[in-house]
This record gives structure tokens, C-alpha cells and sequence, in this order.
């Protein structure tokens, strides 16, 4: 509330000094209509604190208070440094303008940094749970296959039927832990289905005219941005969490085969079962395909709609009110 409350309040103060820059274009008919700037960014302050709701919900081990109550000077930190930054640019660019746009432009911009700040601190605790969830989920997750392992039967463990029963309640048990760490993936699918989600909006609404610069640019980097995220998180959980776990149930499995010679045929054939699924699950293949949960869907589906929106999209030059007055200008 305080950030649509600034917002708000700033374009109140600028008036007609920000219409030719912060304004949102939209077509009616033939002709080229203009209303203020402060309907878009609210959208995407709002869009922006879904985002980091929904991922703090889909967060397990980690909430954004508690990382804010573990690392309270850092935080302080990083939003002082980050608030001199936004005001140092505001005071700069207010400057800049014309003569007499300065003094409104000065004001406009201690208020409009309120916003800024909360904005970009939103940006930061995306950052944050995503980081935190990660390495929360390696450390959940390697207590977990460390206890499927070890509950494996060992030599001590007499009679067919409660090697057989040991067995299977441990193969249960690396399941749920493998599930687990599919699940891992979900704080990182919801994050790049809301980078796709924003820049669709960006890319087919009146909101691109909100950006100065390359709107077409935006969409690229915060799209790598999300992809470089996947990657890295997915490479994480696989390597750290997922195939390493299966490679020393396997091998632990492997150990038992001496054991498996004094029981009957059919509890053998389910050993052999067991230890093949396991070597086939370890496959990159399958990690991929276990992992595509509803919101890896969601994600896909959003940004092939992006790719999709990109090919027929308006001409790049039309993106911008600036850019009229920046070519009139020259």
C-alpha cells in the first residue's frame, strides 16, 4: 500500500512533466490516447508483491521474515545502499531538466523513491528466497538420503522375509526423499513464470510505453535472467541432491547382493527390480521428466506465449512516448 500510496502521490506532484515520459499509449480507433503513467506502475508493484508471495508460500524451509530476522544488518544495509542509489540518480536526473521542471522534478522524485526503493527491495527478496530455498532444500535433503541409506538392511539383519521387509521400507523412504527434491524446483518454476507472466504484459499491453529504453531488451534479459536460474537450480538439485543420492543408494544396494543369494527366487527378482529402477531414474532424461510439475507447465506454457507474442508484435519504434520527443530533439 505504501508503494501504490508514493507512486501515486509523485505523478500528483509532476503533473504534465511526466506525461511526456511516463505516460501509457494505447490505440482507439486510429487515433493515439494517453493516460497517466501511475496505472502500470502500480500493476507491476502489485504483479511484483504476487510474485513474491507466491514464492514465499512455495517456499517449505524458508519464509522472507525469517531471513529478514537472520540477517537484519545486511538487510538494513543493502537498503540503505540501495535507497542512496535511487536518490542520488532522482536528484541527478531532476537537475538535468529544464529549468524550471527542476524544483517539481526534485520533489517528485523524494517521493517516487519510496517507491523505487520498495520495488527494487521486492526484486531483492525474490533473490533472497530463491538463494535461501536452494540451500535449505540441499542440506533437508541430504539428512534425508543419508537416513534412506542407512536403513538399508545390513549383515546383521537375519530371515528372508525382514531382509525383504527392510528393503522395501527403504526403497519407500529414497522415494519420498527423490519427490522431495522434484519439488525443489517449484520456488524456481514460479519465479520464471512470473518473469514471462510481466513480460507478456510488457510485450502486448499499454505498459511497454512505461520504458524508455528497449522494452524488447527488458524482456530478453529478465528471460535470461529466469532460464539462467533454472539451469542453475536445476543443475544444483541434480548433481548435489538427485543423482548423487541414487549413485549411493545404488552402491548400496550393490553391497546387499551377497545377501540376496540365501533368499527365494521372487524376493530376488525384486531386489534386481529395485536396483534397476534406481540406475534408470539416475538419468538426466528422467529428472527432467519428473520435475516438469504443474508450475514447470505453467512456466513452459507462459513463455512459448512469449516467444509467440514476440514473432507478431508491434514495430520496436512504437514502444515509447520518449522516443517522439527524443527524435524531435535531434
Amino acid at each position: 500500500m505504501l508503494a501504490i500510496a508514493t507512486v501515486v502521490l509523485a505523478y500528483v506532484i509532476a503533473g504534465p512533466v511526466w506525461v511526456k515520459r511516463h505516460s501509457l499509449r494505447f490505440r482507439v480507433g486510429k487515433s493515439v490516447r494517453r493516460t497517466s503513467g501511475a496505472y502500470g506502475e502500480i500493476a507491476l508493484v502489485t504483479f511484483g508483491a504476487a510474485m513474491v508471495w507466491m514464492l514465499d508460500s512455495a517456499s517449505r524451509h524458508v519464509s522472507l521474515g525469517g531471513i529478514i530476522g537472520q540477517y537484519p544488518m545486511a538487510t538494513l544495509a543493502g537498503l540503505i545502499g540501495v535507497g542512496l542509489v535511487v536518490y542520488i540518480h532522482g536528484v541527478r536526473t531532476a537537475f538535468a531538466g529544464e529549468p524550471d521542471e527542476r524544483i517539481p522534478l526534485f520533489w517528485t522524485y523524494m517521493v517516487y523513491g519510496i517507491y523505487s526503493l520498495i520495488f527494487f527491495a521486492g526484486g531483492v527478496a525474490l533473490v533472497a528466497l530463491l538463494v535461501q530455498q536452494t540451500m535449505a532444500d540441499a542440506d533437508n535433503l541430504q539428512i534425508l538420503s543419508q537416513a534412506a541409506i542407512n536403513s538399508l538392511p545390513g549383515t546383521e539383519v537375519t530371515g528372508e522375509n525382514a531382509l525383504m521387509r527392510d528393503l522395501e521400507l527403504s526403497y519407500l523412504d529414497v522415494q519420498l526423499m527423490l519427490s522431495q527434491a522434484e519439488d525443489s524446483m517449484t520456488p524456481v518454476f514460479v519465479f520464471m513464470a512470473g518473469i514471462f507472466a510481466i513480460n507478456l504484459a510488457v510485450r502486448l499491453t499499454p505498459l511497454r510505453s512505461l520504458f524508455i529504453n528497449n522494452a524488447v531488451l527488458l524482456t530478453m534479459v529478465s528471460t535470461l535472467i529466469g532460464l539462467a536460474a533454472v539451469l542453475v537450480v536445476g543443475a544444483w538439485t541434480y548433481i548435489g541432491s538427485y543423482a548423487s543420492v541414487i549413485s549411493d543408494y545404488v552402491d548400496a544396494l550393490t553391497r546387499m547382493r551377497g545377501q540376496m543369494l540365501e533368499v527365494n527366487p521372487e524376493f530376488v527378482t525384486r531386489y534386481a527390480a529395485i536396483t534397476v529402477e534406481m540406475m534408470e531414474q539416475k538419468s538426466l532424461l528422467s529428472f527432467i521428466s519428473r520435475v516438469s510439475s504443474e508450475w514447470g507447465g505453467i512456466a513452459a506454457v507462459l513463455g512459448l506465449s512469449q516467444w509467440i507474442a514476440q514473432q507478431f508484435n508491434r514495430p520496436e519504434a512504437d514502444e515509447s512516448a520518449a522516443h517522439d520527443n527524443l527524435a524531435e530533439a535531434h
